[in-house]
């Protein structure tokens, strides 16, 4: 799935599914996912169901099935090549966003 096409319940959904395959891949049960996560059985199926969850759930999830570090490129600003990496370097990062100023009336 093209995740830049999908609709946010469609990604959801379709994360919720990988999670569930890479369970099974790993022949863990509900009941040792619940175990592991400290969350509840329901919680873990409505997961893999629907994709929805708090993100500490989320971030909870990936750490019993050893894919947290799957979670390092998202939001990470990649870099395709080192002319980009130097100008990154040499723009100064925003702390801070600021205001809109109001239009003068």
């Amino acid at each position: 799935m093209d995740f830049s096409l999908a609709l946010p319940d469609e990604v959801c959904a379709e994360l919720g599914a990988r999670a569930r395959t890479r369970r099974l891949q790993l022949n863990l049960s509900i009941e040792e996912m619940a175990h592991r996560t400290g969350l509840s059985e329901l919680t873990i199926s409505k997961f893999e169901r629907s994709g929805r969850s708090t993100l500490a759930t989320f971030v909870l999830v990936l750490e019993s099935l050893n894919s947290v570090s799957d979670l390092q490129p998202v939001l990470s600003g990649q870099t395709r090549s080192i002319e980009e990496m130097r100008s990154k370097v040499a723009v100064r990062t925003r702390q801070r966003a600021y205001p809109k100023k109001r239009a003068a009336r």
